[in-house]
Parts: structure tokens; C-alpha cells; sequence
């Protein structure tokens, strides 16, 4: 028998390999970038009062779109979404105050703030996401 491979099903079966790949072969950038920040957040007491403020990503945005917090709190970002997205500080600096790497369906991640000011921040996977972090 002489099977012949079209060049149109050749395309497709290696787009759906590197699709699977890309899906799967590289581990999220959140988990590291959560461990990172993790070393740098200072311990609270128990008699501080801290609080967790969560923002949800789902239908490429963040809900709420701004939020308001005071130093020593955390700042979580749950995806809820059908794709990645990430929280990153969108600032002129060489190096955004956070960065939550690529935030996987489903994944969440936090930040504790250190410094009083206005952040503003993006998903930088999908720029037009914007948020607004204050801190006080």
C-alpha cells in the first residue's frame, strides 16, 4: 500500500504539536515569580491589621479595575479566565514593583505591598487589560 501525507494535514498535525508544547512544555513563570516575592515579604505580626484584597481576571479584565489597600497588605489575582494573563506593573522602570509571571486558568497569585503609591499595571500578554493598584 502507498499512503500519501498531504502538505495541508503535514501543517496541521505540527501546528498541534507545537500547540501541545507550548502548552505543556514550559513551566509557569507565576510559580517562580510567586517564590521570589515570597523571600522578599516582610513577616506581620499577629496584631496587625492586614488584610487580603482579591481582584478576579475573567473576561480580559480585572474586577475591580482599581483597588485600594494599605502598606503590609496583599493584593491576589485569580485568573477565572479561558487564557493566561498576567498582573505586571506597567512603569517606565527596568524592573516593575510586581510581575505575577503567567497566571494559568484557574491559578492565583499574591503580593504583599511594601511601599506607599499609585500603581498602575497591565496584563502584558493582553496590554489593553488595565488596573490600578493604590496603596496608602
Amino acid at each position: 500500500m502507498n499512503h500519501k501525507t498531504s502538505p495541508t494535514s503535514t501543517t496541521l498535525v505540527l501546528l498541534a504539536a507545537l500547540a501541545l508544547i507550548g502548552a505543556t512544555g514550559y513551566p509557569s513563570h507565576a510559580s517562580a515569580s510567586q517564590s521570589a516575592n515570597s523571600a522578599k515579604e516582610a513577616p506581620q505580626s499577629a496584631n496587625a491589621a492586614t488584610k487580603v484584597v482579591t481582584v478576579l481576571i475573567r473576561d480580559f479584565k480585572f474586577e475591580p479595575a482599581t483597588v485600594t489597600v494599605h502598606e503590609g497588605d496583599t493584593v491576589e489575582w485569580k485568573n477565572e479566565d479561558s487564557v493566561p494573563h498576567t498582573a505586571t506593573e506597567n512603569a517606565d522602570a527596568k524592573k516593575p514593583a510586581f510581575d505575577s509571571g503567567y497566571l494559568q486558568t484557574g491559578a492565583a497569585w499574591r503580593y504583599v505591598v511594601q511601599k506607599k503609591g499609585t500603581y498602575n499595571y497591565i496584563c502584558t500578554l493582553h496590554p489593553y487589560m488595565q488596573g490600578t493598584l493604590i496603596v496608602q
